[in-house]
């Protein structure tokens, strides 16, 4: 199935690859239906973003508020670091009624990998720094480890209390 954006045909679909998106992205330059967003942090967006990019800040608080001015029947390309928040971001555009969105999987990582062009004076990214939100998915992965390490010891001594016939 395709759909027109601006007279280019493009596959109807959510995830795109690196390569998809700057074909899409190259023939829409001088259009104005194509929106391109970085959902990364001011700072990650200030270190390295694709040309035209405008920054909405998927942690922001007023992140729903300015996806709300926007116009919902142009197409939306939006990427992240990895793509994580850009997936969570494009669920929750075509909750709030968006038509058109694509995320660009592997974000800015995979985009470099491909060897795909980003805005002058971007010079790299950085494969080990990490973005919020998988900081945040390692770090309750450790507690969840951490925790269930320390109830371990408990239930065994429960179990050891039970089985001997011991209130606890």
């Amino acid at each position: 199935m395709y759909a027109s954006v601006k007279n280019t045909e493009v596959k109807l679909s959510e995830e795109i690859f690196p390569v998809e998106a700057w074909e899409l992205i190259s023939k829409n330059k001088k259009g104005d239906d194509l929106v391109l967003i970085d959902v990364s942090t001011p700072r990650e967006y200030e270190d390295l973003h694709l040309e035209g990019a405008i920054n909405v800040n998927l942690f922001s608080r007023f992140f729903t508020t300015r996806l709300n001015v926007m116009d919902k029947s142009r197409t939306y390309v939006i990427y992240c670091k990895m793509g994580g928040r850009s997936k969570i971001a494009k669920k929750l555009m075509q909750r709030l009624g968006f038509r058109k969105v694509y995320n660009i999987v592997g974000g800015t990582l995979l985009w470099k990998e491909e060897g795909l062009p980003f805005a002058s004076g971007a010079e790299s990214v950085n494969k080990f720094s990490f973005c919020p939100f998988s900081i945040s998915i390692m770090t309750f992965r450790k507690i969840k480890k951490i925790l269930y390490k320390m109830s371990s010891p408990i239930n065994q001594n429960i179990g050891i209390a039970s089985s001997s016939g011991q209130e606890s």
